[in-house]
């Protein structure tokens, strides 16, 4: 059987704007070029990606609701598919304001799986107090990396990954365990520590994982974009960190890898792109959450 041509002109539609026709509202700091988040007065909260066929989806954080624009209608007005139609036929252009100056664009287009991650990202709680402390972190420190942490549910801390487009997975981290996402892919942590929004970066530290970068930044908190890739550098995350090198060119860069040998290696990586970073080896133990443990009062650069 063909596809029904109606519903998928319907699938099609700016389902952002379909959601603030229902009282949505645009978070615009938790938003990206590729997923989108929005707000209802009534608590519930969405997140919306476009997929690689065209298609807007939504993913309900607050209910166990997601799908298609049509999915998303029987989720709000209740009603069934056909209840469904009548409501969509009324928003398809022109009749729905589409073009009017304040409109939401449509996401990026992005893979299925990639959206639902986001909103997996969305349904974690909060950091909330525990496994950083124990590795030494004040609450200062956990403070200004909020936005990049969550707590998954089995209490395992994740550590926010994303490329250009937006976020690509998380790292995960609890005592003797470390992982990633399971579907999502490495890219960079990155929080703008004691950096005022709409300014440039002067300082950029790189680490090698989330826990690392954060640990420096306790030891030296002049502010600066913090940066971790998760102890790996696959093609994609060094063509990444190549272009954000390249967007701060006047910027100091701090290279935090571990004092080891693959910790040498990353330094020479990056040192192959920006001469000019600064080597900081841990003063004491492997990496600098050693360090920090240690209560190493110093610091060494060469």
């Amino acid at each position: 059987m063909g596809k029904d041509p109606e519903l998928e002109d319907f699938k099609r539609l700016n389902l952002a704007e379909l959601a603030t026709a229902h009282g949505y509202t645009l978070d615009r700091k938790e938003s990206s070029r590729s997923s989108l988040v929005m707000r209802h007065a009534d608590g519930d909260k969405i997140i919306i990606a476009t997929g690689e066929d065209g298609h807007g989806v939504f993913f309900s954080v607050k209910a166990d609701a997601s799908g298609s624009v049509l999915d998303f209608v029987m989720y709000r007005q209740g009603g069934n598919l056909g209840h469904a139609r009548k409501t969509l036929r009324a928003y398809k252009p022109p009749s729905f304001p589409t073009a009017r100056p304040d409109a939401i664009p449509k996401p990026q287009p992005i893979p299925h799986d990639r959206a639902a991650l986001v909103a997996a990202w969305h349904r974690m709680r909060p950091y909330s107090g525990g496994y950083l402390e124990g590795r030494g972190l004040a609450p200062a420190t956990i403070a200004a990396f909020a936005d990049r942490l969550r707590l998954d549910e089995r209490g395992n801390v994740a550590f926010r990954h994303d490329d250009r487009d937006g976020l690509t997975g998380w790292e995960v981290k609890n005592n003797g365990f470390t992982g990633f996402a399971r579907g999502g892919r490495k890219a960079l942590f990155a929080a703008r520590a004691g950096i005022p929004p709409g300014t440039a970066p002067q300082r950029l530290i790189l680490a090698e994982s989330g826990l690392d970068a954060m640990s420096y930044h306790q030891h030296d908190p002049a502010p600066a974009l913090v940066l971790a890739f998760g102890g790996t550098l696959s093609p994609e995350q060094r063509e990444l960190l190549a272009h954000v090198l390249a967007k701060y060119p006047a910027a100091e860069i701090v290279t935090a890898t571990d004092a080891d040998e693959q910790g040498e290696a990353f330094a020479a990586t990056i040192a192959a792109t920006r001469p000019d970073a600064t080597r900081a080896r841990p003063p004491t133990g492997k990496d600098w959450n050693d360090a920090l443990r240690a209560a190493y009062p110093t610091l060494t650069r060469s």
